[in-house]
């Protein structure tokens, strides 16, 4: 889900201009916020609201921030410019006993990374993240992209626009821990503000059963030759979260990176397992001082072609 979450980030994320306020011009996280996602068995649950609201100075960031902060990470720590600085994940199950399924799981992630606002945000940077995530050891992207307006109007669907704010309809494949293939389309938008970038979205029930971009889940099997197959589809339909970028003021070229998601977990994705909390905080780590790195290679070499002019 934190893939998935990427993924659809990387497509909205290119050529929307700035407003002054993008949460509160992101209709799609509102309603995740204020009303929430509802789930199968009728019940709706809220994403918390971002750890770092825009419009503060530096001292009201710096406050803000330690909420992201633990006893085993202090917000020291947490803003250090270094590879290995931590990335904080939190699986929160919502709603799980020994026999009740689907389990409901919660997922927070922040980090810091260090580097050039303009690089991280730029098209050619976000283009090199998504090819790196179809290569990736723990979540392989298969399909990933945006409906368009020819796909859109042959379903009859329309998403808004205005200055500051556009909305798509994103779908992507993957796989997650060589166990589950998830499919999923959803209604995203975006808002790019002053300090901030914020994407959310939710899976649209209107592609529960879409012969080209379907809503659903299929488990990884191997045969007698190892080689893995997925198995029948099952539908996914119970899922949406928001990513937000945010420019500290202080330490220079620092920004905060937080990522909130909820979602139904069907007990045949892990056998029962929860296998998200085990070993999403490894996959992040790992993919976390992936970006740290590339980020800092793209900002020296942005910095020295600008001297070169």
């Amino acid at each position: 889900m934190i893939l998935d979450m990427k993924a659809a980030f990387i497509i909205l994320a290119l050529s929307v201009p700035s407003v002054a306020d993008p949460a509160a011009d992101n209709s799609i996280f509102k309603e995740l916020t204020e009303k929430g996602i509802e789930m199968s068995d009728g019940r709706s649950i809220k994403l918390p609201p971002p750890i770092l609201p825009d419009g503060l100075d530096a001292a009201g960031q710096t406050s803000a921030l330690q909420k992201a902060a633990t006893a085993k990470y202090p917000l020291a720590r947490l803003l250090e410019d270094s590879y290995y600085a931590p990335a904080i994940v939190n699986v929160r199950t919502r709603k799980s006993a020994k026999d009740e399924w689907p389990a409901v799981r919660a997922v927070d992630l922040w980090f810091v990374v260090h580097g050039d606002w303009d690089v991280l945000t730029s098209e050619k940077f976000l283009e090199t993240l998504a090819g790196d995530e179809e290569q990736g050891p723990n979540g392989v992207v298969s399909k990933s992209g945006a409906l368009t307006a020819e796909e859109m109007a042959a379903r009859n669907l329309s998403v808004a626009e205005q200055d500051g704010y556009e909305e798509r309809f994103v779908y992507a494949t993957f796989r997650l821990f060589e166990r589950v293939e998830l499919s999923a389309t959803r209604r995203a938008g975006l808002a790019r503000g002053e300090e901030s970038i914020l994407a959310a979205g939710w899976i649209d029930r209107r592609f529960d059963e879409d012969p080209q971009y379907p809503n659903l889940w299929r488990a990884l099997l191997r045969d007698v030759r190892a080689e893995i197959e997925p198995g029948p589809p099952h539908p996914f339909l119970h899922a949406g979260g928001y990513a937000k970028i945010t420019r500290l003021k202080k330490p220079a070229g620092a920004i905060f990176i937080e990522c909130h998601l909820v979602y139904e977990e069907d007990r045949g994705w892990f056998d029962g397992v929860n296998l998200v909390s085990r070993k999403a905080p490894v996959m992040v780590r790992e993919k976390v001082r992936s970006l740290r790195r590339k980020l800092a290679l793209a900002s020296e070499q942005a910095t020295e072609d600008a001297d070169e002019k």
